[in-house]
């Protein structure tokens, strides 16, 4: 058994540009249609060899610690019962249930820690199968960047990503439901591949400025309606001169693009001064990285 004895990690979370949801699937699941985009906002996480058993510690009281982490589902998944034993120190940065894909991206950091920690010497197609059976959006988080993402969304296929523009991520004092949001949810069996394709065009010229009537997501009305806190911030960054805002997942976060630093800089102080929990982003390359 080779590696070192620990490793540290940086996740980073994803913003979903484009969500269309076309029907339930005979398994349970959805197929939708996403272009998912990593962004800077991240949880760091260091994975500690032991001799046997999956634990996990966190000074955040919302994440689970037990069994149901995904993390340490992910961690299973490549360990089994007999070839050792990890622990996860973890620290957050991304908010919880907010759809920004928290979960995932520890899961996500987890496999790739595991294989570097181990040397279990698993290619990136490996990681994938294996993440596919941890979570629908945990590929993606392990590839990051910008992709399509088909099927559950663990299709993936590679987009050009957007350059580092500002981002303001805001996550209003609610929760939502996936479980409900898809159960709520009128879905059809159309898509808009032209809305996808544009969306690619941006990020090849930057022309940001189109973002705003190119942004979609299928659960944002649904949300809004019964949360329109949801609908009050998407408002106030456009007002406040973001390129395009959007709610990220089944929410309730929600992002806005903007062009210049200091204009996010100064929504964020606004926000914050109004009581809201606000965060300073920028679209990344990358889903997991090792951190010194």
């Amino acid at each position: 058994m080779g590696g070192s004895d620990s490793v540290r990690l940086r996740c980073n979370a994803k913003v979903n540009l484009y969500l269309e949801v076309l029907g339930q699937r005979p398994d349970g699941y959805h197929d939708i249609e996403t272009v998912f985009h990593s962004i800077s906002l991240s949880d760091t996480m260091t994975l500690s060899r032991r001799p046997g058993g999956f634990t996990l510690s966190t000074g955040s009281p919302d994440v689970p610690r037990d069994e149901t982490n995904l993390a340490l589902v992910a961690a299973r998944r490549l360990l089994g019962d007999g070839r050792g034993g990890v622990h996860i120190d973890l620290e957050k940065g991304i908010p919880v249930s907010a759809g920004l894909g928290g979960g995932s991206a520890d899961a996500a950091g987890s496999l790739v820690g595991v294989n570097l920690l181990f040397d279990l010497g698993l290619s990136e197609a490996q990681l994938l199968e294996a993440a596919a059976d941890v979570g629908s959006d945990v590929p993606f988080m392990v590839s990051g960047g910008c992709a399509l993402g088909e099927g559950r969304g663990e299709k993936l296929t590679p987009l050009e990503c957007l350059p580092p523009l500002p981002l303001v991520v805001v996550v209003p004092p609610v929760r939502v439901s996936t479980r409900w949001a898809y159960g709520a949810l009128r879905t059809g069996l159309t898509s808009d591949p032209a809305r996808v394709r544009i969306i690619e065009e941006v990020s090849r010229t930057g022309a940001v400025k189109s973002l705003n009537s190119l942004l979609y997501n299928k659960f944002e009305k649904l949300v809004a309606e019964r949360y329109p806190v949801v609908l009050g911030i998407k408002d106030s960054l456009t007002e406040s001169g973001a390129a395009g805002a959007l709610m990220s997942g089944s929410g309730p976060a929600v992002f806005g693009v903007f062009e210049k630093d200091a204009d996010a800089d100064a929504v964020v102080a606004r926000l914050r001064s109004e009581g809201l929990a606000a965060y300073r982003s920028c679209f990344a390359e990358a889903g997991v990285s090792v951190s010194s």
